[in-house]
């Protein structure tokens, strides 16, 4: 299924720079597939830690290091691996949503997903202020006319429907 070229909705997309045939996902079904891949990568980790031995708060503190080692690895191969193969994570699978490269819409790079997984990866490891800038990373998606996080800017993509749902009238 593809849009209308005349649609006011591909005229939106040219205005945006975006291909006409494209539905730019909305922001609650990316905050609700990231909710979902952050569960997918964590809970194996701490399952994980428990099954070393970490039983109380205590023992997790004493392995913060290699918990939050484990958990950047595990979701950088998790975000690059599926975005590279299939343009989409669970997360995005479930809510309907695809990573695009945003000139053609066609299959992400594999540079561009590993760029796309880094970005805020890197900035989540700076001690102190690391969380706040993943989160800024991912929150600038919503005062951008693309709705692409600087993430999406660095690795050229855009999240979309997968696909493009029924004009109801």
């Amino acid at each position: 299924m593809s849009l209308d070229p005349s649609s006011d909705q591909a005229r939106l997309n040219d205005a945006l720079g975006v291909p006409p045939f494209v539905l730019l996902a909305p922001l609650w079904r990316r905050v609700l597939a990231q909710v979902i891949d952050q569960a997918v990568v964590v809970i194996p980790v701490l399952l994980i830690a428990v099954l070393m031995g970490v039983r109380n708060t205590g023992d997790l503190s004493d392995h913060t290091f290699g918990i939050n080692v484990a958990v950047v690895s595990v979701a950088f191969v998790y975000g690059f691996g599926s975005i590279s193969m299939w343009g989409r994570t669970i997360g995005k699978w479930v809510l309907g949503t695809k990573v695009v490269r945003v000139d053609t819409a066609g299959a992400v790079l594999p540079s561009s997903a590993a760029i796309r997984s880094l970005v805020p990866l890197a900035a989540g490891v700076l001690p102190g202020v690391g969380q706040f800038l993943s989160l800024v990373i991912y929150a600038t998606a919503f005062f951008d006319r693309r709705r692409q996080g600087w993430h999406d800017k660095a690795a050229g993509t855009i999240v979309v429907m997968k696909r493009i749902p029924k004009d109801p009238t």
